[in-house]
C-alpha cells in the first residue's frame, strides 16, 4: 500500500468517525446518497473533498453540512495531530495533511 493510499484511508476513517454521530446506518446512507447522486464513492472523498461537502449541502442543506464537516474535522485534527487553532473546512484539512505528508 502507498504512503499516499495509506493516507487517504486515514482519512476515509475519520470521515466515517464524524459521521457515526449520525447513528446507526447514518453513514451508509450518506454514502449511498453520493454515489447514486453524485457519482463520488467512499474511497473518493479524500481526492474529491469539495464534492462530498456539497452532497452533504444536498442532504442537509448549510446548516447540516457545516455541523457535519465540523463533526469529521475535529477527527481529523486528533488523527493528524493538526495544530490549526482557527476554523478550518475539511478541504483545507484534506489539502494540510497531504501538504504535510509529501
Amino acid at each position: 500500500m502507498s504512503s499516499e493510499s495509506e493516507l487517504e484511508r486515514r482519512i476515509i476513517l475519520c470521515v466515517d468517525a464524524g459521521l457515526q454521530v449520525l447513528g446507526d446506518g447514518g453513514e451508509r446512507v450518506i454514502y449511498y446518497y453520493l454515489e447514486e447522486n453524485l457519482m463520488l464513492k467512499r474511497e473518493d472523498i479524500p481526492k474529491k473533498p469539495k464534492k462530498f461537502l456539497k452532497g452533504l449541502d444536498l442532504m442537509f442543506g448549510e446548516q447540516g453540512k457545516d455541523l457535519i464537516e465540523k463533526w469529521i474535522v475535529e477527527k481529523l485534527k486528533i488523527s493528524f495531530n493538526l495544530k490549526h487553532r482557527s476554523k478550518i473546512t475539511f478541504t483545507k484539512a484534506v489539502e494540510m495533511i497531504k501538504a504535510c505528508a509529501k
